[in-house]
């Protein structure tokens, strides 16, 4: 099992928390990291923490592997797939995000078409720098709250909010 961590506070980009129909063949939590392939080395400590923080919820944190020999197809059904099965998803928006970042927009694309509770961390970046370089980034994006690395773990409880509000509904 492939583990992953983050340095930045996110907020929830989606205000319906709980509030989406959750795949009934779900086994354990899935949360969503998405990152791009620059911050890979971040992404697997946010993935190794969220999943140590929230063993005891059975939370298995889980990233796009980009480098998977499928079509674009299969790639873009199996992503729509886990993303919808996700209770939440992780968004790491980094300067490689912002110089490159089609396949992390369609990600969020993705997460904001299935209701999922994206949390948005600003890595090497802040909010004023992520407003500066607006263009090609998703008005999504621009009309969240980021916040700093420092409060990271504040995400922690919030995903474990989710989680007991979805298995107090099923």
């Amino acid at each position: 099992k492939q583990k992953t961590l983050s340095f930045l506070r996110c907020s929830r980009l989606n205000s319906h928390v709980g509030q989406r129909d959750q795949p009934q063949h779900m086994e354990a939590p899935q949360v969503f990291i998405s990152y791009s392939g620059h911050d890979a080395f971040e992404a697997s400590l946010l993935q190794y923490a969220l999943e140590t923080l929230l063993d005891g919820d059975g939370v298995v944190a889980w990233t796009f592997q980009r480098d998977q020999v499928r079509s674009e197809k299969e790639i873009a059904q199996s992503l729509k797939e886990r993303v919808h099965e996700s209770v939440a998803t992780v968004f790491l928006v980094s300067p490689a995000t912002l110089d490159g970042g089609a396949t992390q927009w369609m990600e969020l694309a993705y997460c904001d078409a299935f209701d999922v509770p994206t949390f948005v961390l600003l890595h090497h970046l802040d909010y004023q720098e992520l407003k500066r370089r607006e263009r090609g980034v998703p008005p999504l994006l621009l009309s969240s709250q980021c916040n700093s690395a420092l409060d990271w773990k504040k995400i922690v409880e919030d995903i474990r909010n989710i989680i007991r509000k979805r298995n107090r509904n099923d």
